[in-house]
């Protein structure tokens, strides 16, 4: 294992802001012909690469922190990668498939932060999880994937308890296919605001956003309106008759009834059945499935049915709840962005009724927390 040592960043280098905990390799680089400056070496400057922190950038510390049960540093991903672990002979992608750097997520809670991926089919007989600290080298974790799968691809890491540092999780498979994750814990209060052309890894941190590798998005330019884009006014104003596709019909003659489906309410079991199909397109339920440490809920109303994917938490989050953002809900739910949260009140209160009585909970933007 190698030996480390504490730094406080005092100038900006790298993502390194003033004042953040680095841990840094204890030996010093000299400056050579390849190298510019003396400095410490660092195993990623914010982009999965290693580098050097000068000496002009970083006072060493001598004091070690008393350990904590929880540190609320940002975590922020930097590299995601496949490679062959052990097989320098082979070449191209290994048979399980890839992860796609764009879906590995780290999510920030008020309460705990989570990084989350999925392994790229199912993973039962997978090979190994590995948690490295990667600065010293030490191995933090080493157990089958099969022990960290919450269903049969997901893998959930709480990162609240790693103090400040570098980290790397290898998963692999038997024949030595790996999937590579970099991530740095950052000290408390770090990265921050103003940071001047900060990549997006650490805009998104910043902004307390889900932190994943893809490119920020370019800012949109406002269209100028045409006359084309200038609709008509509805003939009535104010009104619209609501979609029903509920229709039941009397026949005047002989006082009978049916459904919207012409069959005739002449029985009990016709008429209970009827009953609870009415019920069913007017009053919303919830089904549940699990799978290990996850699962999904089902927010069924008449034709609705809505998917979403909850995980157990960590600290004082019981459960998060995975939701669609706003501009992503129609296209994902099937149902106006005008019921989202009409939709979501409704499945977080009933969710505390049916498995968690006394929490209470909190909306976020693509999650819900049911908190203690």
């Amino acid at each position: 294992m190698e030996p480390t040592i504490r730094c406080k960043i005092t100038r900006h280098i790298h993502v390194f802001q003033p004042g953040n905990i680095v841990e840094v390799r204890r030996r010093i680089l000299e400056k050579s012909e390849n190298q510019p400056e003396s400095g410490y070496f660092v195993p990623d400057i914010g982009d999965g690469t290693p580098g050097i922190i000068p000496l002009g950038a970083a006072e060493p510390l001598t004091e070690t922190p008393a350990g904590e049960e929880a540190y609320y540093g940002k975590c922020v991903l930097t590299s995601v990668s496949n490679l062959w672990q052990g097989s320098g002979d082979k070449t191209g992608e290994g048979q399980a498939g890839s992860v796609e750097p764009e879906k590995v997520r780290v999510i920030h809670y008020p309460d705990c932060q989570q990084l989350v991926f999925h392994m790229p089919q199912y993973a039962w007989d997978a090979g190994t999880f590995r948690l490295t600290n990667t600065c010293s080298q030490e191995v933090i974790e080493e157990k089958p994937v099969r022990e960290r799968l919450n269903g049969g691809t997901m893998i959930l890491t709480n990162t609240l308890p790693y103090p400040p540092g570098f980290y790397t999780i290898d998963a692999s498979w038997p024949d030595g296919w790996t999937h590579r994750i970099q991530f740095i814990k950052f000290t408390e209060g770090f990265p921050k605001a103003p940071y001047e052309n900060a990549p997006a890894n650490i805009f998104r941190a910043i902004r307390n956003e889900e932190v994943h590798l893809l490119p920020l998005r370019e800012p949109e330019v406002p269209k100028r309106p045409t006359v084309a884009d200038i609709k008509k006014p509805a003939p009535y104003p104010g009104y619209s008759s609501p979609p029903c596709s509920l229709h039941m019909i009397q026949d005047s003659d002989e006082h009978r009834l049916f459904d919207y489906n012409g069959v005739e309410l002449d029985s009990g079991i016709n008429m209970e059945k009827f009953k609870k199909d009415l019920i069913s397109r007017f009053v919303p339920v919830l089904e549940y499935s699990q799978e290990g440490r996850g699962g999904s809920i089902y927010y069924k109303e008449g034709d609705i049915n809505i998917e979403f994917g909850w995980e157990f938490g960590g600290g004082n989050a019981v459960v998060i709840l995975y939701i669609p953002e706003t501009k992503y809900w129609e296209a994902q739910t099937g149902t106006p962005l005008s019921r989202r949260d009409e939709i979501l009140k409704f499945l977080c209160e009933q969710v505390i009724r049916d498995q968690a009585p006394g929490c209470k909970y909190k909306i976020y933007d693509n999650s819900i927390s049911i908190l203690r």
